[in-house]
């Protein structure tokens, strides 16, 4: 049995050397073993990892910025072009800012504008430019982490509510995801009837700058808490710019003057039953002139009768002494610009001329009773 279990054994490794021998001559072998050979190599390249390097503005930056006019609903840029004052067309600017260091820290935002008064050197608040229809200042305030917006100039000439100021964060797409902070503010305003008026003169550019005179010029300018002062990108260039005003001229209110007298002599308005000096109220954004003219005086009943208005007087505004009609107008206000117009008022929304008189020369033997004559006042803006 144990002899038979070895020759069994023999026959098995004999049939395995063998087959692995045929094996050898019919087919590929299953493993090879051999030794590296990648030839020469003289270079090698790769582009996986990146070099980062992040550049951080010290000082804020002024992206764009806009002067717009809310037409239905839809803002459209008027810069460089005049704007109405009529009471409700809305206007705004619109800046776009950007902060490396965090919107926490920025302080101010500073909007200032101002007639140019024909010289482009000067500035807001300048000596000769002094009043409210003549500057404008609005300002963004954020010292305390509680924004609030402000109108910075001496009067009323303008509609601001502070609460119509809007701010929104937006993307500044070529800051640092990271560290930029940017923001989009708006300040919307009302203009009244007597800011300046400004045509420009005649050539309006379009190009960014004070490159018209007779115009508004403005300037935008931004702060932050360490004290650094805006950058202005230099795509967009510095963020001066200008635009215009219409003309407004309005008389909105004349008096009813009364006169009680007796032949023979120069009744006024301040005798006994007269009504007393009146009070004229008009609206002119530039520099003016009201004058006036007045009719024959014609008896109601019996127009027949009459008193010729070389017999009138009057008296006010710049005319301070009574002065009989010429058979033509009488100046009220003329006189301190070139030619004959009055120098446009520096503040309020409109001018009251309270102390307009008027008089009456009743010749003896004048019938008596009622007469009457109309009145013609004329108020000019100087082109």
């Amino acid at each position: 049995m144990l002899r038979k279990r070895r020759i069994f054994s023999i026959l098995l490794v004999t049939a395995l050397i063998i087959s692995m021998f045929i094996n050898s001559l019919m087919f590929e072998p299953i493993i090879i073993i051999s030794n590296a050979d990648p030839g020469n190599i003289s270079e090698s390249w790769y582009n996986e990892t990146t070099l980062n390097v992040t550049v951080l503005q010290l000082e804020p930056r002024i992206n764009w910025y806009d002067f717009q006019y809310n037409q239905s609903g839809t803002w459209v840029s008027r810069l460089n072009v005049q704007i109405d004052v009529n009471m409700s067309a809305e206007y705004r600017f619109i800046v776009n800012i950007s902060s490396d260091q965090g919107w926490a820290d920025i302080n101010y935002i500073n909007i200032t504008s101002w007639f140019d008064s024909g010289n482009d050197s000067w500035t807001y608040n300048n000596s000769g430019n002094l009043g409210g229809n003549l500057n404008m200042f609005l300002q963004y305030e954020n010292t305390t982490g509680t924004a609030n917006y402000t109108m910075l100039w001496p009067d009323d000439e303008i509609t601001f509510n502070s609460g119509d100021c809007t701010e929104a964060v937006v993307t500044d797409s070529s800051g640092s995801p990271l560290y930029t902070e940017c923001h989009n503010l708006t300040f919307p305003f009302i203009p009244g009837h007597q800011i300046r008026y400004a045509p420009g003169d005649g050539a309006w550019d379009t190009n960014a700058g004070h490159n018209d005179t007779w115009s508004w010029n403005f300037n935008i300018t931004c702060d932050d808490a360490a004290g650094y002062h805006s950058y202005d990108n230099p795509i967009v260039g510095e963020t001066i710019n200008e635009f215009g005003v219409y003309s407004y001229t309005e008389i909105i209110s004349a008096g009813w003057p009364a006169i009680i007298g007796t032949p023979g002599t120069t009744a006024s308005v301040n005798d006994p039953g007269g009504s007393g000096n009146i009070t004229i109220v008009s609206r002119s954004n530039g520099n003016y002139s009201l004058s006036v003219n007045v009719t024959n005086l014609t008896h109601k009943s019996n127009p027949t009768y009459i008193m010729q208005n070389t017999s009138i007087q009057t008296q006010g505004g710049d005319l301070n002494s009574l002065t009989n009609f010429p058979g033509n107008a009488v100046l009220w206000y003329y006189g301190d610009a070139v030619p004959s117009y009055h120098l446009a008022e520096n503040n309020d929304t409109s001018l009251s001329t309270s102390d307009v008189e008027w008089a009456v020369q009743i010749g003896i033997g004048q019938q008596p009773g009622d007469y009457n004559a109309t009145i013609y006042y004329h108020l000019r803006t100087q082109a």
